[in-house]
């Protein structure tokens, strides 16, 4: 008997399991229209948590985990980019 379809939530987790990081941690939850990824730091209380939505449909490219891997990866260069306090771009200095 062929295993059931995993859900969008479960395929993302299944996903993330594939990636370890030494200072952040990955997580998931359900969303409206999509799953809601969330990356922290391993270290708490330093900075919030980034998040962002995958919809569902994006689930079903046949792609899917390179498309994924791009994704994360861009969402965490944000991430550390938008934790600088002070660059010499800053208006002011």
């Amino acid at each position: 008997m062929p295993a059931p379809d995993l859900s969008s939530l479960e395929k993302i987790q299944a996903e993330l399991r594939r990636y370890e990081h030494p200072l952040l941690e990955f997580g998931a939850v359900e969303h409206p229209g999509g799953v809601q990824v969330i990356i922290s730091l391993k270290v708490a209380d330093i900075l919030e948590p980034y998040t962002f939505v995958i919809p569902h449909r994006d689930l079903q490219d046949p792609r899917y985990g390179w498309r994924f891997q791009n994704l994360l990866f861009n969402y965490i260069h944000d991430y550390m980019i938008e934790t600088f306090t002070h660059t010499p771009h800053h208006i002011g200095t």
